[in-house]
């Protein structure tokens, strides 16, 4: 049997998720959600921190990433877009979810038509 691999780019987690969902129930079982924000971490744990003034560091403001050891954090905080210097324009496109999907060849336009009624771009 013929496989395509198909990959496409989505603004959210939650819409790559849906189309995961979806695609899984037209049969497809090789499927891969990922973050490519381009910087190391996770998102923070809470939004609040910025009225109580309980925050874990500069980038989780900034670039919305908390590292993970003093060491990431000092990082993070050394990227361009977290100084203020630089807004990362050139880093930063907002489809930072990468949806992978490994599909038999006959489903392929249904997979793409999954994706992007799901928001995605292929």
């Amino acid at each position: 049997m013929n496989e395509r691999t198909v990959l496409a780019s989505f603004l959210c987690e939650e819409d790559a998720r849906r189309a995961e969902a979806e695609i899984r129930a037209l049969g497809v079982h090789v499927t891969q959600v990922d973050d490519l924000a381009g910087v190391p971490g996770r998102p923070p744990d809470r939004d609040s921190f910025l009225i109580s003034g309980d925050f874990p560091g500069l980038a989780s403001i900034t670039l919305g990433r908390t590292g993970q050891g003093p060491d990431a954090a000092a990082l993070l905080a050394a990227h361009p877009a977290a100084s203020g210097m630089a807004d990362g324009a050139d880093i930063i496109t907002g489809r930072n979810v990468l949806l992978t999907v490994v599909c038999p060849e006959a489903l392929t336009e249904q997979v793409v038509r999954v994706i992007r009624a799901c928001g995605g771009s292929t």
